[in-house]
């Protein structure tokens, strides 16, 4: 039997939403916390992605702060909200709030720096039994180079025109939205893998994706970053890593197999995998085989 929760909880700055799906109540399952993307986005298409290991496993999706579901108090700068430490900050609240001692943290994308970020600054850090780090930004620096190298490779009229809208600040113009979803089809998530429910499901989540903070703390596309992750690192930190660690992400991905590559050398005794055919949001685009390729390393905790 499968039971489903959804909680409130109070963190700095307002209140998260979070929903817990367990497979059997009355047993202690292996926990994953799932950490999504942004800032700013919502849980949504993790879960439409991998609530399926729900029949071996305990998920804990949620909604950072500003996203989604979850409700910014009214007071104080917003600015204020979208810094790490804050939302280190909510995740630990959520993780005390669960008393979560055995679980894996899943981030992806922005959510596996925050997986990052938590590991390395948390007390708590010690119950982690493991990360999966997919889609990963791990350094911005490399990330931008990656991002170099995908525009230069688009047709030459979307180059030149993401060239000229950033180098004249017109990010906001229908122009450079138009060639960001070019890159965004190819890198991002590809409309190809997409059936009727899940364009329903993009469609309703856009409208709770917060532009302020992920204008702030990233920038005004995936490929240019101008917020405050613009000196983000955390590449020769790695190596310190000491429990065991997934990297994955798609063949396709803004987030590179060959950074990817670095990544996994960094930290010896690392997994590597590669989901072929896909871009940046894997789960969504072929769940299945998602999960195939996730399951070998999760079961190996099921049971300590």
């Amino acid at each position: 039997m499968i039971t489903v929760k959804e909680n409130y909880i109070d963190v700095p700055g307002g209140k998260i939403w979070s929903q817990i799906i367990s497979p059997d109540a009355a047993k202690e399952n292996l926990t994953i916390v799932f950490l999504h993307g942004g800032p700013g986005s919502t849980h949504d298409k993790l879960k439409w992605g991998l609530n399926s290991l729900a029949d071996k496993y305990t998920l804990i999706f949620y909604d950072q702060l500003g996203g989604g579901k979850s409700a910014l108090s009214d007071s104080g700068n917003k600015s204020d909200l979208w810094t790490i430490e804050r939302f280190v900050a909510e995740l630990d609240c959520l993780i005390r709030f669960y008393n979560l001692n055995k679980f894996i943290l899943f981030g992806t994308s922005w959510g596996a720096s925050l997986a990052l970020e938590y590991y390395f600054s948390n007390s708590v850090a010690k119950k982690l039994s493991a990360l999966v780090i997919n889609s990963p930004l791990v350094s911005t620096k490399m990330w931008m180079e990656d991002a170099k190298r995908l525009k230069q490779a688009m047709p030459l009229e979307i180059y030149k025109a993401m060239l000229e809208c950033e180098k004249s600040g017109e990010t906001l113009s229908a122009k450079y939205q138009e060639v960001m979803q070019a890159f965004y089809d190819k890198h991002l998530l590809q409309p190809s893998f997409l059936n009727e429910e899940q364009r329903a499901l993009i469609e309703d989540t856009a409208k709770l994706f917060n532009e302020e903070a992920y204008l702030h703390m990233w920038g005004p596309s995936e490929f240019y970053a101008t917020g405050t992750l613009v000196d983000y690192d955390r590449y020769e930190d790695l190596a310190k890593i000491d429990i065991p660690v997934l990297f994955s992400c798609g063949e396709y991905d803004e987030a590179t197999p060959e950074s990817l590559y670095k990544f996994y050398q960094k930290l010896p005794g690392s997994y590597y995998e590669v989901i072929q055919g896909c871009s940046h949001q894997a789960y969504f685009e072929k769940p299945q085989e998602f999960r195939l390729m996730l399951e070998p390393f999760l079961e190996q905790f099921l049971h300590n």
